[in-house]
Parts: structure tokens; C-alpha cells; sequence
């Protein structure tokens, strides 16, 4: 194409603040040694192809692009996204709000820049899915590999009448960074599969109050990492989430060693960390798994659940998952019954949920139970250093353990005002080899064991310390139902208890020993 389409515009101010012939195709070093005019451009090295030192710079104004908010700017942008790939340039939007009325296609090497004050503004309609997206892989029969869309602009719709995903990415080696999606509805703000892929401080926001608007959706690929993104929205917030529809594109992949680290966020009606293997609409199974993959260091907020871990609807497994240093308020939920931490399965589907580690996580301010496990098929859970907070809701209960096998608590803390039961463990399906460790159960009311082992063959409470609450004298430590067999109750501390007797053991096989102030 020609690269000077029009030879008479004057001088027009470009984003590094100097002028330059509006005809004029700009190449840039990617690492700027000379000029402080354009210090304002962040250093672009990853944005160039490999082994090269340089990357050409095309301007959307230069491809008939507008940028006033009026005209219809798609066919500009595109054009400038396939020049830029065809040459391995970069697309440069200046500031300027590009108005766009239908999806903006990208193919494999796509790289855009949107500058400082630079809008890409959806101004059309659509249902949700990948194919309808704003920005979307051209082809998702085929991968679209080392697409990169960087900031500091932003990419959202007029308003949120304006539904749809935004940005729907197949590929390789991806990569958004410095970026903002503001205003969205109907849609995820981001869905991606492929390997390797990077989001770096994405801040995601504008989102409707609605459930299907959620942030950063991962639906198959291997070793994504998004780092220090902040997302608020609607629905989930952080996600590994295949595409359960077998009608939908992408549908079924698995995901395997992905990762968020530093994220924050809100969901204003749902979650704000998720694995989940599940229908959202159709018929047929899934086989999909999601493997090694963790959060760490996110700290966010939710409304109708903070945790969810789910496998319901695929024969695959959610196994190696963890979550490190992580936090999420549940102040804004309402009181219901429900549970800001649920890790649970489906008993038709044959898949599973296995080794699971929760360290130094915690639900705080939580208004409803904190923890749920539900089976069949859940082994290896570990909550290490968590904390369960009393719920300030109806809730008579912290955390309830039903149908798993192998779980493990350690060096955490159960704190039980206002007379509610702390941990409780298969009162509808057995817990095998549940070993509470070296924890703290703190405000005990009165009628209320600590540990209250409904079904629980084989358990383990050792190491823990029991404090009743002020004013009460009947608060117990352990209770062991008929249905839990050979019980070890060990090395505990239960002077905090002034009730007689401290454990109340109405199973056969149960040892109790070395025990202080038993």
C-alpha cells in the first residue's frame, strides 16, 4: 500500500510532543538513546521481532484514522494492524478516541501501541463469545502467535449498551501490558488460550454490575503469568476457565502452569479467584483439566463467594493448585447461605479436584461461612497459616470438610464468636485422614466443640490449643461421633477450657493422650 496516503495535511503534533509531516512513516529505536522528546514513549524492546534492535513505528493517522470520536475509524485501524504485521512494525495510535463499529481482526504478529490519551472506542452491540469480540484473534481456527497490544491508552465501549468481550486473544506468546479496558458489558474484559502468554499491569475497570462481565479469563494453554494487573468488575475477577460449551469456540482446552501474581480487584457480584470445570450452556462432557497452576500475592474482594474451586461438569481434574499470601474481603456480600471459600465436585461427572494448598490465605471480614468442601473426588487439600474469621451474617458454622480424603490444617487460627461452631468434618459423607495440626481455636461458646468430628475415620488433632470464650463454662475442645473410628487426639493444649469433660469421644478406637490440662 502507499505509505504516504495523503501529501497535503500540515504539520500535525505527534505523541512524543514535536511535530512532524503528517505523511511522514516514523522509525524508532526501541530503546531511546537521544532525543528527550521522546522519553514519553515507554522502551518497546519486547515489542520488536527477535534479533532485531529496531522497530519501524507506523501512525493510524497516516492509514486514514481520525482519532475525533465521530468518524468511523475501523477500516483505518485494521489497516494499520495488518501493515504493522505484514512489516513487523509497531501500530502507533496517538491520542485521539478511535470510534469503531465492528471487530478489530489480529493476525500473528500483530503489535499495537496505544499512547498516552489514546481511546480504541467500541460503539457497537454484540452477544457474548471470542468470535464477536473488539480485538479478537483473526482466525481462531488457527493461532495468532506474538500479538502484542501495549498502553498507556485504553480499549473499552461507549457505554454498556455496547455489550460484548473485548478482547479475545488465540495464540502464542501474547503479550498485553501498560494498558486500560474501561466500560464493558455482556462480555469478559479479556479471554485467552495459547502458551507463554503475559499481562502486566492491565488495570481492568467500568465493568457492569452484572454476572457475565468478568475480568481476565483463561481458557486454555500452557504457562500464562499475569502480573500486578488490577481488575474490577462485574463478575469473576482472576480465572482459569476452560469454555465449557461445546458449541463455543476453544471449547474444552486444558490449562497447565498458569499463574497470577500481585493482582487486585473487586467483584461487585461474584468472585474474585476461580478453577472452575463447568457447563455454561449445552450438552456434552468435558474432559478439560487445570493443572499447576496458582495464585500468589493477589489480595481483592467479592461478593458471592471470594474462592471458588469447581470441577462439576469434566472428567478431568483441578489439581496442583495454590494459593499463596492471598486475601479477599467479603464485606459486600449479603447474608446468605452460602460460603466465601468453596472447593467442591460434581458426583456424575468422574472428575476430580486434588492437592489443593491454600498458604497464609484468608477470607476476612467474611459475612457468611468461610470454608466449604464438598465431594466426592477432593484429596489432598492443605490450608497452611490460614485464618477462619467468625462470619459477622447468620452463620452457625466457620468451615465445614464433607466427602475428602487427605486434608490437612496446619498452623491455623478458628476464631468462634458468637457461640458458632468452628470445623466441622463430614456431617453428610465421611473425611479420611483429616489431621488438624499446631492450630488455634479461640472463643469457644458454650454447647460448642472446637473440632467436632460428625464422620472422620482415622483423624488426627494434635498440637492445637483450645480457648473458651469469656463467660462461658461448657465450651469443649474435640467431639468424636460413632461414625469416627480410631481417632488420635494428641499433645494438645486445653487449659483454656474449664468444661468437664474436655473431649467428648463416643466412637470406638479413639486414643487420647499426653494432652495438658486434660
Amino acid at each position: 500500500m502507499n505509505d504516504r496516503p495523503d501529501m497535503h495535511r500540515p504539520p500535525v503534533e505527534d505523541s512524543t510532543g514535536g511535530n512532524r509531516p503528517a505523511t511522514r512513516l516514523v522509525s524508532r529505536r526501541t530503546v531511546v538513546v537521544a532525543g528527550a522528546g521522546l522519553a514519553a514513549l515507554p522502551a518497546l524492546d519486547w515489542l520488536s521481532p527477535a534479533g532485531s534492535t529496531a522497530a519501524t513505528t507506523l501512525d493510524v493517522r497516516d492509514f486514514g484514522a481520525t482519532g475525533n470520536g465521530t468518524t468511523d475509524d475501523t477500516a483505518a485501524v485494521q489497516r494499520l494492524i495488518d501493515e504493522a504485521a505484514r512489516r513487523g512494525a509497531i501500530g502507533l495510535l496517538p491520542a485521539g478516541t478511535y470510534r469503531c463499529t465492528g471487530s478489530l481482526l489480529l493476525p500473528g504478529g500483530a503489535q499495537l501501541q496505544l499512547a498516552s490519551g489514546a481511546r480504541l472506542l467500541k460503539d457497537w452491540a454484540a452477544s457474548p463469545g471470542l468470535a464477536n469480540a473488539f480485538l479478537r484473534t483473526r482466525d481462531f481456527a488457527a493461532r495468532s502467535d506474538g500479538v502484542r497490544i501495549t498502553g498507556p491508552g485504553t480499549i473499552g465501549a461507549r457505554d454498556h449498551s455496547r455489550t460484548g468481550v473485548i478482547v479475545a486473544l488465540y495464540g502464542n506468546d501474547v503479550r498485553l501490558s501498560d494498558l486500560t479496558i474501561d466500560t464493558y458489558a455482556g462480555g469478559q474484559a479479556v479471554m485467552y488460550a495459547g502458551d507463554r502468554g503475559r499481562m502486566d499491569r492491565v488495570r481492568i475497570r467500568g465493568s457492569a454490575a452484572a454476572t457475565g462481565t468478568g475480568g481476565i479469563r483463561v481458557v486454555g494453554g500452557a504457562d500464562f503469568l499475569a502480573t500486578s494487573c488490577d481488575v474490577q468488575s462485574g463478575d469473576d475477577c482472576l480465572q482459569f476457565a476452560p469454555i465449557g460449551d461445546p458449541r463455543a469456540l476453544l471449547f474444552d482446552m486444558s490449562i497447565t502452569r498458569g499463574s497470577y501474581v500481585g493482582c487486585t480487584g473487586t467483584s461487585t457480584v461474584s468472585r474474585f479467584m476461580v478453577a472452575l470445570l463447568e457447563w455454561t450452556s449445552g450438552e456434552g462432557g468435558m474432559s478439560a483439566s487445570v493443572t499447576d497452576c496458582s495464585f500468589s500475592d493477589c489480595r481483592g474482594s467479592g461478593t458471592n463467594r471470594g474462592i471458588v474451586v469447581k470441577n462439576s461438569h469434566s472428567s478431568g481434574t483441578i489439581q496442583r493448585l495454590r494459593f499463596t499470601d492471598c486475601s479477599v474481603d467479603m464485606s459486600r456480600a449479603a447474608n446468605a447461605d452460602t460460603q466465601e471459600i468453596r472447593i467442591q465436585t460434581d458426583a456424575t461427572a468422574g472428575g476430580s479436584v486434588r492437592d489443593v494448598t491454600f498458604t497464609r490465605t484468608s477470607v476476612t471480614r467474611p459475612v457468611n461461612s468461610t470454608l466449604r468442601v464438598l465431594g466426592p473426588r477432593i484429596s489432598g487439600l492443605t490450608f497452611d497459616t490460614c485464618t477462619f474469621a467468625a462470619p459477622s451474617g447468620s452463620a452457625n458454622v466457620l468451615a465445614v470438610v464433607d466427602q475428602a480424603d487427605r486434608v490437612r490444617i496446619v498452623g491455623s487460627s478458628f476464631a468462634g464468636t458468637g457461640g458458632r461452631r468452628l470445623l466441622v468434618a463430614g456431617p453428610i459423607a465421611p473425611v479420611t485422614a483429616l489431621s488438624v495440626e499446631n492450630c488455634r481455636f479461640t472463643d469457644i461458646g458454650n454447647a460448642v466443640w472446637g473440632v467436632d468430628l460428625v464422620g472422620a475415620p482415622g483423624a488426627r488433632v494434635a498440637g492445637s490449643t483450645f480457648r473458651q470464650a469469656a463467660g462461658t463454662t461448657t465450651a469443649r475442645a474435640v467431639r468424636v461421633s460413632p461414625a469416627s473410628s480410631a481417632v488420635v487426639i494428641e499433645g494438645n493444649d486445653l487449659t483454656g477450657l474449664t468444661s468437664t469433660p474436655k473431649i467428648t469421644d463416643n466412637a470406638t478406637g479413639t486414643v487420647v493422650r499426653n494432652n495438658r490440662g486434660g
